[in-house]
């Protein structure tokens, strides 16, 4: 009788709003999967991505039905990455708090979300969620990555831009500066004001939230769907930006005339046609041969993918 002894790899997505680890097999077979917090240190607390990551993985582990937590790899993907200081930092902690891997792989979650959406094959992918960035991987092995720079100096086309704008077309409107919109009853019925003026107090008194302000782009949706068309300029508009990231990878990497697929991933694309029809003509203009689609796995998988190239590199 053969004794087969399989070796676990861990996957670790740390994002601005939640932290997912998988764990597999040394063949990728997927054994359990651990949700906990959000693990962006710019967002909460160290001790609190610690939390994180330690729940997730413990929460994975019990659900694979192992004994304790002990892996040949962990891939961790992590928000945040952004700064060379944000190098020196999230590492150094993760590597200090994490006990249990022999070996452990730090990187941009934006690499594993691309990992996950291409297999691991060439390809290009546009996140549009509460914050954006797009990524791309070439025939070459070459990995670039745009946008991704936080609410206040980037994430154009995301969902929290998208309602930044529409507050912003809010008071515009208010002034005389912009047509009157459906947008704006849709926005005082949601906010709950009394008057428009009441959005300045809950906005900077109050501090809205990055995903409080994310959370009106539904609406902006809605109100497209509905014909309105100050809404429907905004959608057009990060259905734009996002394709110019997109852009500025392909001709980076070299992919502008390959047969390639670029993956669309987030909340954002949901408002459908509005975002979509500017995003493919702009891509399809400079990518004649570019193919759109749903990525094939989630960044997490994305990070137990490298997990195992790591793990087949050591042997």
């Amino acid at each position: 009788m053969v004794l087969i002894v399989l070796d676990y790899v861990a996957g670790i997505d740390g994002g601005a709003t939640k932290t997912i680890c998988i764990i597999a097999d040394n063949e990728g077979k997927v054994l359990g999967r651990g949700v906990s917090g959000p693990s962006n240190y710019h967002n909460v607390s160290t001790s609190a991505v610690k939390k994180a990551l330690l729940q997730s993985i413990k929460r994975a582990t019990s659900n694979a039905r192992l004994r304790r937590s002990r892996f040949k790899v962990a891939c961790f993907g992590m928000a945040g990455l952004d700064s060379p200081y944000d190098w020196k930092i999230v590492p150094k902690f993760i590597r200090e708090e994490i006990k249990f891997c022999e070996k452990i792989a730090v990187v941009h979650d934006s690499v594993i979300a691309l990992y996950g959406a291409t297999g691991g094959a060439p390809g290009l992918i546009v996140e549009a969620g509460t914050g954006s960035f797009a990524a791309g991987l070439n025939k070459r092995g070459e990995i670039k990555r745009v946008g991704g720079w936080g609410h206040i100096i980037g994430d154009e086309g995301s969902a929290y831009e998208i309602g930044r704008q529409a507050l912003k077309a809010f008071l515009r409107s208010y002034d005389g500066r912009e047509m009157k919109a459906l947008l704006t009853e849709k926005i005082m019925r949601m906010l709950k004001l009394g008057v428009e003026e009441d959005l300045v107090q809950r906005v900077y008194a109050e501090k809205m939230s990055i995903s409080e302000m994310a959370a009106i782009a539904p609406l902006v949706a809605e109100a497209a769907d509905e014909g309105d068309a100050v809404a429907k300029r905004i959608l057009t508009d990060a259905g734009r930006e996002l394709a110019s990231q997109a852009i500025a990878i392909a001709k980076a990497l070299g992919m502008e005339n390959e047969d390639v697929e670029v993956y669309m991933t987030g909340g954002v694309f949901k408002a459908g046609s509005h975002v979509f029809k500017p995003f493919e003509g702009e891509i399809k203009e400079i990518m004649p041969k570019a193919r759109l689609a749903s990525p094939k796995f989630e960044p997490a998988m994305g990070a137990v993918f490298l997990a195992l190239r790591e793990l087949s590199e050591k042997k």
